[in-house]
C-alpha cells in the first residue's frame, strides 16, 4: 500500500450523515440541558440525519503524493450515484505518476464503487459513535466530539463541527481509529461540507499519513457538482 487511502475504507461516509433521534439531543449536548444556547442547532442536526445518500453527479479532482518517493499524481473523474445503480465513475483526465494513479487514486474510486451498500458501517450513527458536545471553536462553530464505539478504519476519532444557526455539518476532522494497514502508521483526516442545491454535500477530503515505505504522504479529493437529487445545480467554490 503506497499512500493513505482513507476513503477506500469509508468513502460511503463521505456521502451520508446518518441517524440520531431528537431524544438524543441532551446526550449529544452532554451536561447542558435543552435551554443551552446551542441546543437548538445541535437538535436540528440530529433531526436532519438518518437519510440515505442523495443521488448526484459530480466531477471529482483527486491528487496524491509521497515525499519520500518524490512522486505525485492526479486524476479527474465523472462520478454518479443513483439509488438504483449505486456509485459509478469514469476517468476523464489524469497525469503524473502511473503508480500513484493506479494504486491510490483509482483504488479510492474502485473501493467506493464496491462498498456503496456498506455505507452505514462508517456513518455518523449512535451505533458507530458516542457524541459529546464540547464547545465553540474560535471561528464560532459548534464542536461535538466523536468517540468511536469500536476500533475500525472506517471510523474517525475526533470531532464534527456544526454551523451555530442551522446545525448544518461543516467539517469532520480527526484520526482514523484504526490503521487501515500494517504499512500505515497513522492517518489524519479532514472532510469539508458545503450547501449545494439546498443540500449539504461533501465538498473536499484531505488526509495525511505516515507510510512505512513512502514516508509522509498526502491525499485530497474535491467535488464539482452538476446535479443533486435530480436537480441541476451550480456548485459553490470548495472552502
Amino acid at each position: 500500500m503506497l499512500l493513505p487511502i482513507p476513503s477506500m475504507r469509508w468513502a460511503p461516509m463521505l456521502l451520508s450523515v446518518a441517524f440520531l433521534t431528537a431524544t438524543a439531543a441532551q446526550r449529544v449536548i452532554g451536561a447542558a440541558d435543552a435551554s443551552h444556547p446551542d441546543a437548538g442547532a445541535v437538535e436540528r442536526f440530529i433531526n436532519d440525519i438518518e437519510k440515505d445518500p442523495v443521488p448526484y453527479q459530480a466531477v471529482r479532482h483527486l491528487e496524491a503524493s509521497s515525499s519520500k518517493l518524490n512522486e505525485s499524481g492526479w486524476m479527474e473523474a465523472f462520478t454518479e450515484y443513483t439509488r438504483e445503480s449505486g456509485f459509478r465513475y469514469r476517468v476523464i483526465a489524469e497525469g503524473g505518476s502511473e503508480r500513484i494513479r493506479n494504486k491510490a487514486l483509482k483504488s479510492v474510486l474502485d473501493a467506493e464503487q464496491s462498498g456503496t451498500a456498506q455505507w452505514r458501517k462508517g456513518a455518523l450513527t449512535r451505533e458507530n459513535y458516542e457524541f459529546n458536545f464540547d464547545s465553540r471553536t474560535p471561528e464560532g462553530l459548534l464542536k461535538v466530539q466523536l468517540n468511536p464505539r469500536r476500533r475500525d478504519s472506517r471510523l474517525v476519532e475526533g470531532a464534527i463541527l456544526l454551523a451555530p444557526d442551522s446545525g448544518d455539518l461543516v467539517r469532520v476532522e480527526g484520526r482514523l481509529s484504526k490503521s487501515p494497514s500494517f504499512w500505515v502508521r497513522s492517518v489524519n483526516v479532514t472532510r469539508r461540507y458545503a450547501p449545494v442545491g439546498g443540500t449539504m454535500m461533501p465538498a473536499a477530503v484531505e488526509s495525511t499519513a505516515d507510510i512505512r515505505v513512502a514516508g509522509m504522504s498526502t491525499f485530497s479529493m474535491t467535488y464539482r457538482y452538476s446535479t443533486v437529487d435530480g436537480e441541476s445545480v451550480t456548485a459553490k467554490p470548495t472552502p
